[in-house]
């Protein structure tokens, strides 16, 4: 009787079968064989995939020595689901990428990382909540279209204040948490416009009398005007422009990609440091 291809194996938390802990799936490769112990390996950095399994028979023992199993990035990241604009969630990724050995020690750059990601979804969440009321309002009427714009308003709202904390945290990481990575310029040329607006909405109650902390009553009471938004998706304050669509989408995805460099600023391959045997018996 025979068993395979085994093509993946996980990586998982703890040794329990069945326990809800997978981190990830790896791919392998047979490595040769020594009487009945069949050996398999991952794959090594930039090697070619020729889609060869594993193969055992009744009584043989899969062997994966100490040091053969490498865990990347790549392999976390498969399960992050991107949508239409090309950004995927990336708070569940670094956690995931940080629980597997060896573990980092510095507990500042993993509450730093984590901290950043989860900012960075939030802000995507709040993104796609906006645009997707823009796409609904023109599509109802009265009392509900007035509801729909005051959705994505809402969201337009929230997402600044998220990612004004994920922009002000990236520009921070290089000196912070030592990123290896260049901030990128999608990030850097929207920082400006993303914290006055997030300012203004964020103490939109002094906006409401003319007060603020750099402009003047007209500049600070023009966080209410907000029709460009409504039309082309484009927020407003005080000179200060921001395109939910044409800017804030792709400083999200650079932003997650950053963070992912970040996240692996010792190497994008983990080592599982331990043999992993799996012996098939026939019951």
């Amino acid at each position: 009787m025979t068993i395979g291809p085994i093509t993946y194996i996980s990586i998982n938390l703890g040794p329990v079968v069945g326990a809800n802990d997978f981190l990830a799936g790896v791919r392998v490769v047979p490595a040769g064989r020594n009487g009945k112990v069949v050996y398999g390996r991952s794959l090594d950095d930039g090697e070619t995939d020729s889609g060869e399994g594993i193969r055992l028979e009744v009584g043989e023992t899969l062997e994966f020595p100490q040091g053969s199993v490498g865990v990347t990035m790549a392999d976390v990241d498969r399960y992050s689901e991107a949508d239409d604009s090309g950004y995927a969630p990336v708070a569940n990724a670094v956690w995931t990428w940080l629980a597997i050995p060896p573990l980092e020690q510095d507990q500042v750059f993993v509450n730093y990382l984590e901290a950043m990601a989860r900012r960075l979804d939030a802000a995507h969440v709040h993104c796609v909540g906006a645009l997707g009321g823009l796409a609904k309002y023109p599509k109802e009427r009265g009392f509900r279209a007035r509801e729909a714009r005051f959705d994505a308003l809402g969201d337009a709202e929230s997402m600044c204040v998220a990612l004004s904390r994920a922009i002000g945290m990236i520009v921070g990481a290089p000196a912070t948490i030592a990123a290896p990575s260049t901030v990128p310029q999608e990030v850097t040329g929207i920082k400006e416009a993303v914290l006055a607006i997030r300012n203004a909405f964020e103490h939109i109650d002094e906006r409401a009398i003319g007060k603020a902390y750099r402009e003047g009553p007209k500049d600070a009471k023009s966080v209410f005007d907000q029709s460009e938004f409504f039309n082309s998706g484009m927020l407003r304050y005080a000179g200060h422009n921001l395109d939910v669509r044409g800017e804030v989408i792709p400083a999200l995805v650079a932003s997650r990609r950053f963070i992912l460099e970040a996240a692996t600023r010792s190497g994008s391959r983990k080592t599982i440091n331990v043999p992993i045997k799996w012996s098939f018996t026939e019951e």
